[in-house]
């Protein structure tokens, strides 16, 4: 039956597990029997016992809280919300020019009946100019 073991370096520190026939005898220094214990972030073989083989500053790097980085996903979704937000705006702001064309063309509609109605009244007042400068 096979077990399995653990092969340190030169300096104590965890390299891999082994496996090894069970009842061979290990004529190794740097082939351990004893599991290391959960929670050793580099498990480390010192005077018969298993430690930790980094230091609390390098721990603490190891352990303190990656900054989030936005997926490809979250980018595209970002992107198609900016461009939604943009198509919304343009959409807004032809709606105000399309009023303002309008507007435009009523004004124009109107100067232009007012200018012919002005037009007819000349028309009138040279008529009765005429038919003024005829009877004197």
């Amino acid at each position: 039956m096979l077990i399995q073991v653990h092969r340190i370096d030169e300096n104590g520190f965890y390299l891999e597990p082994v496996l090894i026939e069970q009842g061979d005898v290990v004529n190794d220094e740097n082939i351990i029997t004893v599991d290391p214990p959960e929670g050793l972030f580099r498990p480390r073989w010192v005077e018969g016992e298993w430690t930790e083989g980094l230091s609390q500053q390098e721990i603490d790097e190891l352990t303190k809280p990656k900054p989030l980085t936005p997926s490809d996903t979250d980018v595209l979704g970002q992107q198609l919300a900016e461009k939604e937000l943009q198509i919304i705006r343009l959409q807004q702001e032809n709606k105000i020019l399309g009023q303002q064309v309008a507007e435009k063309e009523l004004r124009i509609a109107k100067l232009e009946s007012d200018t012919a109605i002005q037009g007819k009244l000349l028309a009138a007042l040279d008529l009765k100019i005429s038919q003024m400068e005829g009877t004197e």
